[in-house]
């Protein structure tokens, strides 16, 4: 069995070394490595190379994009994809090869943790996006509900070339947001087989800096809202969403530390939201 992994990229000569300097470390070799970039105006198709990936240019630009261009230019039986600030485990092959070889099986989910934090703000989102809004047990199971929770993230996925030809790989219409979620419901809707392995493990980079949390917080809003687009009803309404709000506000008002940090990640995702909603032409708020 063939394993070809994919990593899209953006300028990404801090993370990527090490995420590619893993994966050569790990039991299982990939049949081949595609970086498919999408215009770095830094180092990283040079130290993809030096790595020995084979370098793509991704016309889109975006991940959904740099992925389906991998797609395309894999040869290998089972496609995985990475993020390029992702930190594969020694055994992190192995255990996807494993699962598709011992089991009939169309795509495999795996173990996401945060990577050791560089400060505040990478502890603060790792914490939040992989331990408290995503939750990945050490139970292995396999996934029929097509809920955000239960949803591949590509940061660490694998499925069959066949299943992804059959979906024509990722919408391009969901561009960053969301396209790996709609990936994995079209799949369940198509029949798909599909598991989660925590045996199979990474670790993921988070944002560095408070720009970077607002970026990723409107950016989730927005995918909250193309995934209402597509999968939900004209109107969302998410009372929650301000109750956490308006308490976090209260505990920063009274010194709470990190408070600051939750008002500003729930104040930019609902700015996302919002914005997703005039683009989408739906009531997500």
């Amino acid at each position: 069995m063939k394993i070809s992994v994919v990593i899209p990229t953006y300028n990404e000569e801090k993370r990527l070394p090490e995420c590619l300097g893993a994966l050569a470390k790990g039991r299982e070799k990939p049949y081949e490595v595609i970086v498919a970039d999408g215009g770095s105006t830094d180092r990283t198709r040079k130290i993809a190379k030096r790595f020995g990936a084979k370098v793509l240019h991704n016309p889109k630009g975006h991940a959904a994009g740099g992925r389906n261009v991998g797609i395309l230019a894999a040869k290998g039986d089972i496609i995985a994809f990475l993020d390029a600030d992702c930190i594969p485990d020694t055994g992190w092959l192995a255990q996807i090869k494993y699962a598709f070889e011992h089991e009939d099986i169309d795509g495999l989910g795996t173990y996401i943790e945060p990577a050791d934090p560089e400060n505040k703000y990478e502890e603060f989102w790792g914490r939040l996006s992989l331990n408290i809004l995503m939750n990945y047990g050490e139970e292995a199971y396999y996934v029929k509900n097509k809920t955000l929770n239960d949803a591949f993230i590509t940061a660490s996925c694998a499925y069959t070339r066949k299943l992804l030809y059959q979906l024509k790989g990722f919408n391009n219409w969901f561009a960053n947001n969301a396209e790996d979620i709609d990936l994995c419901w079209r799949a369940l809707d198509a029949g798909a087989k599909l598991k989660y392995e925590p045996k199979a493990r990474i670790k993921a980079h988070s944002p560095t800096d408070l720009a970077g949390i607002k970026h990723k917080s409107f950016r989730n809003g927005v995918s909250s809202s193309k995934l209402q687009k597509v999968y939900g009803q004209f109107f969302n309404y998410d009372l929650n969403i301000y109750k956490v709000l308006f308490q976090n506000v209260k505990d920063m008002l009274h010194g709470k530390q990190g408070a600051y940090l939750f008002v500003v990640e729930t104040a930019w995702h609902l700015l996302g939201k919002y914005y997703g909603s005039i683009k989408m032409g739906i009531i997500n708020i």
